[in-house]
């Protein structure tokens, strides 16, 4: 198309002249043109009271979204949804810190990788019972952080209903180390409390 100013110019009179001739049928059918263009315009409005819903239904899908996506984030454990092939789909931040990875970087990662490697074949008879309908699973796992260190976790898995033909399991994963820590400490110390109490009795006996 041309930038050319008169032939806009010229090109708007030309329409003007078409306009000017063009006249409006006095009815359509056997219907005055008032009756018409009076239902043109009802449905216009109507048009215009749909759209103005579709936005409200918009903004309120999208206020449930970011207060879902807050919800997720801000959870006080770390939850994964992985596909039925393992694959980690979504990881909310808590979950990424516990791993010590960026977001980003674990999507489409295989969950199975951050296992240590002597409790993966437990994983994946625990996965697989995990994609049965059912209850919730609950066991515990030891992972490999990114800086090489291990975490001890329990983990509650469901199967969640299917999207497009695939199922998906959601996890929610718990920092136990500490209560595993002091719980060994507590069994390794259980001899030497047992042997104490003995050695008390005898000598007040």
């Amino acid at each position: 198309m041309s930038n050319n100013p008169d032939e806009h110019e010229s090109l708007r009179v030309i329409a003007e002249v078409k306009l000017a001739h063009h006249t409006l049928p006095q009815a359509v059918g056997n219907r005055p043109i008032e009756d018409v263009l009076h239902e043109l315009q009802v449905h216009q409005i109507e048009l215009e009271m749909q759209n103005e819903t579709l936005k409200q239904t918009q903004l309120t899908l999208e206020e449930s979204r970011d207060r879902y996506m807050y919800l997720y984030d801000f959870a006080p454990v770390g939850c994964f949804t992985l596909t039925n092939a393992g694959l980690i789909f979504e990881v909310n931040l808590p979950g990424a810190a516990l791993l010590q990875m960026d977001r980003s970087k674990l999507l489409q990662c295989r969950f199975a990788q951050f296992i240590v490697p002597e409790q993966r074949d437990y994983w994946y008879r625990r996965i697989l019972c995990a994609l049965q309908p059912g209850e919730a699973k609950h066991f515990e796992l030891s992972l490999i952080k990114a800086d090489g260190t291990t975490l001890d976790t329990r983990i509650d898995c469901l199967r969640m209903e299917p999207i497009h033909g695939e199922c998906s399991v959601r996890i929610a994963l718990t920092n136990i180390t500490d209560h595993k820590r002091v719980e060994k400490a507590l069994n390794e110390s259980r001899p030497q409390i047992s042997t104490a109490l003995r050695n008390s009795r005898n000598r007040t006996d």
